[in-house]
């Protein structure tokens, strides 16, 4: 036999052990060819482009993020998987060295082996990436919100990439893993076996810090959701609750084991060796338990997120409340005048009834050095823009929201976002009022003092600053300013119809001719510009009015429908971003569990041979493994789960985030994975068993 037969025939006689591992590494390069494909097709390029430089950008990078993600992800796995492939060929490796093959053959034969595998099985996961491409830009565009539907390509870019990096890992690992491969190290591993296993040792006071750093850790949490100052508590929580999680499986769990052993019922039926088995298997596999909790309760946590906040409810609330927002000066309020009543013509055209008003705005101040200011809790500006009540009681009709009432010597100003809104409604009004002296106008007209009140009553309109007075104090503030010749106004106009997002080309022809207007008026002002020169500079009011009259002037304004698009499209990418890489983690955990399983089935099945001989069952030994099996597969899981109850719960408080419907789908879709994965390991590993204990029933 030559060297490329014996190869050929390890594989084809080692093809169950090599399974898991050839299933996970086509798998990886299956996801790392799909964020090639998003991150290379060059429609998907464009489509976001042309919705969002922001998204554009967004998208590149966290394609790109995610990729090196996969790549140091599948770089960790294999390393481990290849050392525990060691353990589980340790007596293979014996007998070749036994027959007098070297060792440097040895690792030349070991380093062919894993890295034809792995060719094999990135060439795999680019074919099946290829297969179900179709799919998965029909749901690329499904998830992304894309307004068109997105060609089939194969990128050779993303083909080149993907084969580079996996055979590259597979190159390396086989490289670094076999070039420190000594014949000693084999015998010590096949020795292994024959070394008796002192029982584990836990203390009491170890195995209660365990839980208590898990119960800090939660309370630490939930404390930066309550108070949501600083981040020190929730980093803390984090690292309270890593600690806590392996603690409690290397000292904790031993600790109820050996309690359990002292009970008189441990000596009944088969939980003397249940608990036996249990109490060493906790021992051996305690950091792989705790890895896998960690990553799982991340990768939870994060798809829960990113749903959430990728979901419909929550991007329709972000963005200006109304369904166009045009911004005026004293300048051009009549272009946008005629501009708004041309918009409205079309949005009516389609069949929708329209809302629109003009709102004045006055600028108030407040002085920075003030001492008032200091006592201010929720100050955030010293600068106001300042609406009237009637027009303010219009807008959150409009948007279907209640407007609070103003006193005559209040200003109220409004909460631009819903962060803003939780801060204010946590505290009573009384704490959210400051007196203080304002100022009016561009001339800073001192008017006294008035009650400043940060309410929780939330207008986005693109101020920060957005705030009312009761018409009256308006009207009084309006004549001062013109009394003192201070007549330069400036507003806003709103449209809004409650159809706002039915017609996403309506939207897209509105803002289509926006934008091109404003490109024009751009290139106009640019011309005017160059052809001025130096002379801009000597030119007055007049004359620059003059030279620009045939000029429109810029619109400023802000679409609800694009800002909702963007949102969509970005937190759509996280979503699948965040999606595909959680099922990379489950998918590398459960590999972990099942090379872990099988690395020992040599000595597993001696065990059980030594039972088979005492006169143990078939029945009783299989109890035994089903017991074991459901801590191995199922104690992680539920840890992850908690882990998981403790950040929804605490995010509930933090944040307004449809996290608890997503819950139960992450987590029922988890554990019927688990069930699954489980039972078909489950039977594998009995007949195993069941071969190493009788061999005369095979």
């Amino acid at each position: 036999m030559n060297f490329r037969q014996l190869i050929i025939r390890n594989l084809r006689g080692n093809f169950r052990t090599y399974a898991a591992y050839f299933i996970s590494s086509t798998f990886a390069a299956t996801v790392f060819y799909i964020f090639s494909l998003l991150l290379f097709h060059p429609q998907l390029k464009k489509d976001l482009s042309s919705s969002s430089g922001t998204i554009s950008a967004l998208s590149k990078m966290g394609l790109t993020t995610a990729l090196v993600v996969i790549a140091i992800l599948s770089l960790l796995f294999l390393w481990y998987t290849f050392v525990v492939f060691l353990k589980r060929r340790k007596r293979d490796l014996a007998i070749y060295l036994i027959l007098g093959i070297k060792e440097k053959d040895l690792r030349r034969l070991l380093f062919v082996e894993n890295a034809l595998l792995g060719t094999i099985a990135t060439i795999c996961g680019i074919l099946l990436g290829i297969l179900s491409t179709k799919l998965l830009l029909l749901i690329a565009q499904n998830v992304m919100h894309l307004d068109h539907g997105l060609n089939f390509i194969v990128p050779p870019l993303a083909i080149l990439l993907t084969g580079i990096v996996y055979v590259g890992i597979f190159l390396v690992i086989s490289l670094m893993a076999t070039s420190t491969l000594q014949g000693d190290q084999i015998v010590s591993l096949i020795k292994e076996n024959e070394k008796p296993r002192p029982e584990p040792k836990s203390h009491w006071g170890l195995a209660l810090l365990g839980i208590l750093l898990l119960l800090a850790g939660y309370g630490s949490v939930f404390y930066f959701s309550v108070q949501s100052t600083t981040l020190l508590s929730l980093l803390l929580g984090v690292v309270l609750t890593v600690a806590g999680t392996m603690l409690s499986f290397h000292q904790f769990s031993v600790f109820i084991l050996k309690r359990l052993k002292k009970r008189t019922s441990f000596l009944q039926g088969t939980k003397m060796l249940t608990i036996s088995e249990w109490l060493f298997r906790m021992r051996d596999n305690a950091a792989m338990y705790s890895l896998i909790t960690l990553s799982t309760s991340v990768a939870f946590v994060g798809i829960a997120v990113m749903m959430a906040i990728g979901s419909t409810s929550f991007s329709s609330i972000q963005g200006i409340s109304v369904a166009y927002f045009f911004s005026h000066s004293t300048a051009d309020a009549p272009v946008i005048e005629d501009k708004v009543a041309e918009i409205n013509q079309m949005i009516e055209a389609e069949g929708y009834q329209t809302k629109t008003a003009t709102v004045d705005l006055i600028s108030v101040y407040i002085q920075p050095d003030s001492p008032e200011l200091a006592e201010d809790a929720f100050f955030s500006s010293n600068g106001f823009s300042v609406m009237k009540e009637s027009d303010y009681q219009t807008l959150m009709t409009q948007i279907g929201e209640e407007a609070e009432p103003i006193e005559h010597d209040q200003l109220l100003e409004l909460s631009p976002n819903y962060s803003r809104r939780k801060e204010l409604l946590s505290v009573p009004q009384s704490q959210r009022e400051t007196r203080l002296s304002v100022e009016i106008g561009i001339n800073s007209i001192k008017k006294g003092e008035m009650t400043v009140v940060h309410s929780p009553s939330m207008l986005s309109l693109n101020y920060y600053g957005l705030a009312v007075v009761t018409d009256q104090t308006f009207e009084d503030w309006q004549t001062t300013l013109v009394k003192s010749g201070d007549t330069d106004n400036y507003g806003f106009t709103w449209i809004d119809y409650p159809e706002w997002a039915d017609n996403p080309e309506l939207v897209s022809r509105i803002n289509t001719q926006l934008d091109q207007e404003n490109a024009d008026q751009e290139e106009q002002m640019g011309a005017l510009y160059d052809a001025l020169g130096d002379r801009v500079d000597e030119m007055t009011d007049e004359d620059w009015a003059e030279a620009t009259a045939a000029i429109s002037p810029y619109v400023t304004y802000e679409s609800k429908y694009r800002t909702f698009q963007e949102n969509r499209q970005g937190n759509g990418i996280i979503l699948m971003i965040t999606i595909l890489l959680g099922a990379v983690f489950f998918i590398f955990s459960a590999s972990i569990v099942y090379f872990r399983l099988f690395a020992d089935l040599d000595k597993d099945g001696a065990y059980h041979r030594s039972l088979h001989i005492l006169g143990v069952t078939p029945k009783e030994r299989h109890t035994v493994i089903r017991r074991q099996l459901q801590v191995m597969y199922f104690l992680p899981t539920l840890i992850a789960l908690l882990h998981f109850v403790v950040a929804m719960a605490a995010l509930n408080i933090l944040v307004e985030l449809p996290v608890w419907q997503f819950y139960s789908k992450i987590g029922g879709m988890y554990v019927i994975f688990q069930i699954i994965f489980y039972l078909v390991c489950l039977l594998r590993y009995q007949k195993d068993i069941d071969r190493y204990a009788d061999p005369s029933d095979i």
